[in-house]
């Protein structure tokens, strides 16, 4: 754990100097980050040979004008493993480089143009309205059901309309875009999505959500449903479920519905967070984690997953991850993990 302790270190000094630099940046941006180092294994391995940047990025907001903000996201754990396996970074192509731009988008809101009703508009590289990032386990890209919440890299229009829209909702947000997701390129396969929110207490919100897909060389159009919804207590306990209906699914065609539920509970400094997921025909899962923070800017998550393939075979790992964040966005936001 010799590596791991060293990078951290060294990253966590990097960190403070980016807080430094952070004061003297102008009021019209704002700039941020997010580093994650991942330790995990099946075994008694050799956990310092596989330390792995799982996730890494870093964000500019910049506000053009009033009501007017222009962000892009970038993906930067490739260039930072490759420096830590001493690679040739230079080798990194044109179409790498799109593919580490995971936002690059427009955001206007129209009342503080206008003075019309407030609705805001995104174009560009985003992620689209489509379910509740809900997980709160630190090694969200591995959870089963990652792939069927996050619509993300795709080009498109989101509109998300104004709080209490009707009467009905808190807020509805609909995207049109194409899903040849990761570059810049135009692809002829387009989508729909249509996200409701609605809280119907201070501690209850709900979220209902669809999406039509239409999928390269068929004719086939994947659907996808989805209702979630969070609970958070007063004694500093939030319990989140979701369930998805599906039918065409590339990626599970024999799957009709996934589900998950989550509980995370405050416990000394940091907080426990127990999982379970399934897909249909697919696989269950089991995880747990412990989230804690580190300071101001470091979380250190020790997280176990057991999965359970239809085909009778399973898998377990364990592992530890390292969230490093710095900037005024982040100090703005939810600390904990981006499911």
């Amino acid at each position: 754990m010799k590596r791991l302790n060293s990078i951290i270190l060294a990253t966590s000094m990097i960190a403070s100097q980016a807080a430094v630099a952070d004061t003297s940046l102008p009021s019209w941006l704002d700039v941020s980050g997010q580093i994650n180092f991942d330790v995990t294994g099946q075994d008694s391995a050799d956990y310092d040979a596989n330390l792995r940047v799982q996730d890494a990025e870093i964000r500019f907001e910049i506000l053009a004008r009033e009501g007017v903000k222009l962000v892009v996201r970038a993906e930067l754990e490739k260039q930072l493993q490759q420096a830590i396996d001493d690679s040739d970074i230079s080798k990194i192509d044109r179409t790498e480089i799109e593919k580490m731009i995971e936002e690059a988008y427009i955001e206007i809101e129209t009342d503080k143009l206008t003075g019309l009703p407030r609705a805001i508009i995104t174009a560009g590289k985003q992620r689209m309205a489509f379910a509740q990032r809900l997980t709160q386990l630190p090694m969200f890209k591995d959870s089963l059901l990652h792939k069927l919440t996050n619509e993300e890299e795709m080009i498109g229009l989101t509109v998300t309309l104004p709080a209490n829209f009707f009467n009905v909702v808190d807020k509805v947000a609909v995207s049109l875009y194409e899903t040849g997701a990761g570059d810049f390129k135009v692809s002829k396969e387009k989508g729909v999505s249509i996200q409701l929110s609605k809280a119907l207490s201070k501690q209850l919100e709900v979220q209902v959500s669809g999406l039509m897909k239409e999928q390269a060389g068929t004719a086939d159009k994947e659907k996808r449903a989805s209702l979630g919804f969070v609970f958070t207590a007063s004694q500093g306990i939030k319990v989140y479920a979701q369930g998805i209906v599906m039918d065409k699914n590339p990626e599970y065609l024999n799957s009709k519905y996934a589900a998950q539920i989550g509980v995370a509970m405050k416990l000394g400094a940091g907080a426990v967070v127990v999982e379970a997921a399934a897909i249909e025909k697919h696989a269950k899962e089991l995880s747990a984690a412990y989230n804690m923070p580190v300071g101001a800017n470091l979380v250190l998550s020790p997280e176990v997953r057991y999965t359970k393939y239809e085909d009778g075979t399973d898998d377990t790992t364990v592992g530890i991850r390292a969230r490093l964040e710095f900037g005024k966005h982040n100090a703005k936001v939810n600390k904990g993990p981006r499911g």
